[in-house]
């Protein structure tokens, strides 16, 4: 009997007292405001940090998107370690929850100190508080909060059909407080400054993060037998990298994230220097946001109908369609908002789908091979998100800079609006045609029922 044989042999289930998976609805919500937790930091981060920096700190785009690109470079070890510390956490609370709760208040201060760099250091003093309070965000506390919340996912139940109702739950509540931080933040900060904006923002994603781990329950989780406990980390780390589907959804969600950092990082420079009103950025937004939120309910039902994959070809393709429009006629705001809204519908089933589809990445490799590593398998999202708006984030700063974008001009050069529309189009649409040539390598649906059917009969015989 050889290794993976070995492990099939002895892996043992606990499915929870009915062993069927169903999760409630008040459950579902307490998972799904932990994304919400989760995004008063990282959207702000996203949309908001490189304007703070550039125009109120005085740095410069180059050397914000410098940095913020070789922070990625540490993200994706402390991402692996993560899900490796995370597969061998083992408490009452289960291996995620207990992580939700620590990183939950760091969460808030990391933020406030990212938003409260010091007015009398010295340029290269800001530039280092910049460089250690980043690092100590996005590395270190923002790794352990999300990749733990998303493994959490696959740890509550093992049932696809809850896995993609939860997940499309989860980014409901994401839209809407993406929608509410687009809008609200900038009046906010004109009222109570940038510092005061990132203590609020701050304590609501604490408090957010806590209802997620008193609210929800590791029903689901593969009992660690002492073979199972042999397995090393290289082991691990071999075991993952042998699973094609997490290279795949890894690409995936680096693509993905890179896109949308891009446009998110740009949309506020798109507003004020490319359609000459700050005030629109709101609404910006909220096109591309209200139709993701009516379809984000829609989703489970067509997923369920036609498989994740055929939704994240068809959402592709919507995107794609919606870039083109706002590429053609740029500073035409109605052909931009509808742009939007069909970028809006396109963007659906990546934001729901994708963290489910992990979920049955972490089963394939249990069925292949026989080691179930959620964790571990989960640290593509973590990865993902945080590379992909890494690399946005350092092509937006970067731009700005071969633009000669100037913060202090009233109307900015010729070069500089070139550049901001081109990240707002160029980037995304990239980044599609890319993800159209990964997905047509790596359709899951296809064998994913044999994968579920093979994996229920060894429960129950292990179980029996």
């Amino acid at each position: 009997m050889d290794r993976e044989e070995s492990f099939k042999e002895n892996l043992s289930y606990d499915l929870g007292k009915t062993g069927r998976g169903e999760v409630s609805l008040k459950e579902k919500l307490a998972y799904g405001l932990g994304d919400a937790g989760c995004n008063f930091v990282w959207t702000v981060v996203a949309s908001f940090l490189t304007l703070y920096y550039t125009d109120n700190v005085g740095v410069s785009a180059a050397v914000i998107g410098t940095i913020m690109l070789l922070t990625r470079l540490l993200d994706g070890l402390s991402d692996i370690a993560m899900g490796i510390i995370i597969d061998r956490t083992n408490t009452r609370w289960g291996k995620a929850r207990p992580w939700i709760l620590l990183s939950a208040p760091l969460m808030a201060i990391g933020l406030i100190l990212l938003f409260n760099v010091p007015a009398n250091f010295s340029e290269t003093g800001k530039i280092a508080y910049i460089s250690v309070t980043y690092v100590l965000l996005a590395v270190v506390i923002y790794t352990a909060c999300n990749l733990s919340y998303s493994t959490l996912l696959s740890l509550i139940t093992p049932k696809q059909e809850e896995r993609t109702s939860m997940s499309s739950i989860r980014f409901i509540f994401t839209m809407v407080t993406v929608l509410i931080i687009s809008v609200g933040t900038m009046p906010l900060v004109g009222k109570i400054g940038w510092g005061g904006m990132s203590v609020l923002y701050g304590i609501i994603s604490m408090l957010f993060l806590l209802i997620t781990f008193s609210g929800t329950k590791e029903r689901f989780a593969v009992e660690e037998t002492e073979v199972q406990n042999k397995l090393s980390v290289r082991e691990s780390l071999k075991y993952l990298f042998k699973n094609k589907y997490f290279i795949y959804t890894a690409v995936l969600f680096v693509l993905n994230y890179a896109s949308s950092g891009a446009a998110m990082g740009i949309a506020i420079y798109y507003a004020k220097d490319v359609l000459g009103n700050i005030g629109i950025f709101g609404t910006l937004t909220m096109a591309g946001l209200f139709p993701m939120i009516l379809g984000l309910f829609l989703f489970p039902k067509f997923a369920s109908r036609f498989g994740k994959w055929k939704c994240f070809v068809v959402g592709y393709l919507l995107q794609a369609i919606g870039y083109l429009m706002i590429f053609l006629m740029p500073t035409n705001l109605t052909v931009v908002i509808i742009g939007l809204v069909i970028k809006g519908i396109g963007a659906v089933p990546h934001t729901a789908g994708m963290f489910a589809l992990v979920a049955d990445v972490v089963d394939y490799g249990e069925w292949k091979h026989g080691v179930r590593i959620d964790g571990l398998t989960y640290s593509a999202t973590s990865f993902g998100m945080k590379f992909g708006t890494g690399i946005g984030s350092a092509v937006v700063g970067w731009g700005l800079a071969f633009g000669k974008y100037d913060a202090a001009a009233a109307v900015q050069s010729e070069s500089a609006l070139e550049v901001i529309k081109a990240l707002y189009t160029y980037i995304p649409l990239a980044m599609i045609a890319i993800g159209l040539i990964v997905l047509a390598m790596s359709n899951l649906d296809k064998i994913y029922p044999t994968i579920m059917k093979d994996l229920e009969e060894r429960r129950n015989n292990q179980t029996m």
